[in-house]
Parts: structure tokens; C-alpha cells; sequence
């Protein structure tokens, strides 16, 4: 592993700063530690969709992740003059107030290994959901009701929606793929498990 300390200045977003380091090829490089000040912090919490922005003189607590070429996945917490403590998914917008110290590890050829116990089924089932839709809970109730393993997609902003919507041709919620086929949404996935159809599909 090769380490990389970093300085970031008054005024640099940390999240836009720290996606343009490191995005190399066959390279994934993780944040071991964060010493710092924010002049403000932007994040998402699960299933939302809107950000938390503060904009007051803040402390880090943590900020981990890592940063890949084709992907990022970074957390930050963070704490006020009060020492309460909040955090989520880091977003763009998040300024240093002072000064930021980084220290990232970077692998190169590191491949991620899935981890399954036995009980495991391969996924093969992909939706796609909007975070306050009832259909789209209702469809992972069912799911979750016959032990079926898939991939949760939360559309967050226009971008995801249009490019979802470009390949199903619908606007509605959720949006339901088996083995890359798109077969509906709650309405269809119910008739198919009603059937007993639905788990010879993702067999």
C-alpha cells in the first residue's frame, strides 16, 4: 500500500477534492484518517433524498470511505460547538474552514470479494425505488417476505431518474428487474409471486 497525506486549505470542498485524487485505473484508495475544521458540511442520510446542509464553524469526527475510478462511497461525521454529532453519505458542498489533514492508502489491483453464507441466493433481481413511495415499499415488503436477495436502487435526483426511465419507458415506482429484463412494477411482481412464477424467474 502506497500513503498519501494530503493538506486541504481554507475553502476547498472536500468531497469534490478528495473524488479527483486517486481516480486511477485498477486503484482503490482508502481514507484512514481526518483531522479538521468545516465552514459547513453537506450530507445524505439513508433513503432520502433531499441533503442535510449546516453552515456553521464545525469539528470532524470521522470522514472514511473510498475512492475507486468508476466509484465512491465516503461518511463524514461531524460535531458543532455543542458536541452534538451528525453525518451521513459526504456530498459536495462541504467546505474546510481552516485547514483539513488527510491521510489516504491507495491499492492498486484490488478486487472487491462478495461474502455469502450458505443460505445465500445469487441476486438476480435489481429495483428501483423512490424513497417516500408506497409501491416501492410495498414491493420490498414482498421481497423481503419470500427471502428474495436483490439490489435496492434509490433514484435520488432527475439524472437517475431519466436514465432509468429512458430504458423502462415508465415514470412510475418501482421498477422491477430480473436477470436484466425488465418485467414491471409492484402490480406485475405481485401477480408473478401470486402465480408461484416468481421464484422459478430468479432461480
Amino acid at each position: 500500500m502506497e500513503y498519501f497525506f494530503y493538506n486541504f486549505s481554507r475553502g476547498v470542498d472536500v468531497y469534490n477534492s478528495l473524488n479527483e485524487l486517486h481516480r486511477h485505473h485498477n486503484s482503490t484508495s482508502f481514507l484512514i484518517s481526518a483531522v479538521g475544521d468545516l465552514a459547513a458540511v453537506s450530507f445524505k442520510c439513508p433513503l432520502k433524498n433531499k441533503p442535510v446542509i449546516f453552515k456553521k464553524n464545525l469539528e470532524i469526527i470521522t470522514l472514511s470511505g473510498y475512492i475507486r475510478s468508476t466509484e465512491s462511497h465516503l461518511h463524514i461525521s461531524a460535531s458543532d460547538e455543542n458536541c452534538s454529532v451528525f453525518g451521513g453519505h459526504l456530498l459536495s458542498g462541504t467546505i474546510v474552514l481552516k485547514s483539513l489533514d488527510v491521510l489516504i492508502g491507495v491499492i492498486p489491483n484490488l478486487n472487491k470479494t462478495l461474502i455469502r453464507t450458505l443460505r445465500d441466493i445469487p441476486s438476480t433481481v435489481d429495483i428501483y425505488i423512490l424513497s417516500d413511495c408506497p409501491w416501492s415499499k410495498r414491493a420490498l415488503i414482498l421481497l423481503d417476505s419470500l427471502n428474495v436477495k436483490y439490489n435496492s436502487h434509490v433514484i435520488t435526483n432527475d439524472e437517475e431518474f431519466t436514465k432509468i426511465s429512458n430504458v423502462t419507458s415508465i415514470s412510475t415506482f418501482p421498477q422491477i428487474f430480473i436477470n436484466n429484463k425488465f418485467i414491471g412494477g409492484y402490480s406485475e411482481l405481485s401477480d408473478l409471486a401470486a402465480k408461484g412464477d416468481l421464484m422459478d424467474l430468479i432461480s
